[in-house]
C-alpha cells in the first residue's frame, strides 16, 4: 500500500530478539541478506549492547531490522511505532549443552579459557543461578512461564521455535517484503566440550531449566511451534 507521498509503505520494523543458541543467527543473515545495505542494525558483543541500551529512539527507527542479544524490555524503549517483535525458543536442556559446547570448543569465544578445561556438570554448578530462567528473563523481564506467557502472547508477533524455523523465515521475510532464504547454519562448531553428567548435574538442570521448559513447551505444544499473533495472521 503506497503512503501519502504515492512511494510503497515501508513494512513494519522487526525487532529480533535473539536468545543464544537457537540459530537466530542463521535466520538474521538470511533476513539481512535480503535488506538494503546500512538498512539492518546488529547487536552482538557487549560493546554494541552498552551502546544499543543509550541509543535514542529516533535512531533505531531508522532501521528495517534490529536483530541481536539485547532484551525485549531494552527494545521496547527504543523500538519504532508499530515494530513486531519476534524470537525462537528450543529446548532449554539442549541450548544449555550446545551454549557450553560452543564457549569450551570456539578458541576466539571471549569465555573461551574459562571453559576450554571444565566439564558440563561444573558448567551447571557454577553458573546455575545466572542461567535459571534466562529465556523467560531476557525474552519478557519475568521470571516465571506463568508470566512470561501473556508477555510473548500480547507482544510478539511471532514466536517460534526451532523445529519451525523454515516456516518462521519464511513468514518473516514476507514481512520484510522479501523474497524467503533458506537459513544455513552459522556460528557452529565441530568440538564436542567435556560433556560430564552426574545425577546431581541432571537435577540442577532440571531445576533451572524449569521456567523456561514450560515456556518452550507452551509454544512448541499448544501453538505447534509457531505462534502467530492473531494480528499478523494473514498480512
Amino acid at each position: 500500500m503506497p503512503n501519502d507521498h504515492g512511494q510503497p509503505a515501508r513494512p513494519p520494523q522487526l525487532i529480533f530478539v535473539h536468545l543464544p543458541k537457537t540459530g537466530g543467527f542463521a535466520l538474521h543473515a538470511a533476513l539481512e541478506r535480503g535488506l538494503p545495505e546500512g538498512s539492518v542494525l546488529r547487536i552482538g558483543d557487549s560493546a554494541a549492547q552498552e551502546a544499543f541500551r543509550v541509543m535514542p529512539p529516533e535512531e533505531v527507527a531508522r532501521y528495517s531490522m534490529v536483530s541481536g542479544h539485547f532484551t525485549f524490555e531494552e527494545a521496547q524503549a527504543v523500538a519504532a511505532p508499530g515494530a513486531r517483535f519476534a524470537t525462537l525458543l528450543r529446548d532449554p536442556v539442549s541450548r544449555l549443552l550446545s551454549a557450553f559446547n560452543y564457549m569450551s570448543t570456539w578458541v576466539e569465544h571471549p569465555l573461551h579459557d574459562i571453559f576450554r578445561d571444565r566439564g558440563f556438570a561444573e558448567f551447571i554448578a557454577d553458573s546455575g543461578q545466572e542461567l535459571a530462567a534466562e529465556a523467560c528473563r531476557q525474552l519478557t523481564g519475568r521470571t516465571t512461564a506463568a508470566e512470561a506467557i501473556p508477555v510473548l502472547e500480547q507482544s510478539y508477533a511471532l514466536v517460534g521455535t526451532t523445529a519451525r524455523v523454515p516456516d518462521v523465515s519464511i513468514t518473516l521475510h514476507r514481512w520484510l517484503g522479501l523474497d524467503p532464504q533458506t537459513p544455513g547454519r552459522e556460528n557452529v562448531t565441530d568440538g564436542q566440550g567435556k560433556v560430564t553428567l552426574t545425577s546431581e548435574t541432571c537435577e540442577q538442570l532440571l531445576e533451572l531449566t524449569r521456567e523456561d521448559r514450560l515456556l518452550f513447551q507452551h509454544i512448541a505444544n499448544r501453538h505447534g511451534g509457531m505462534m502467530i499473533r492473531p494480528a499478523y495472521a494473514g498480512s
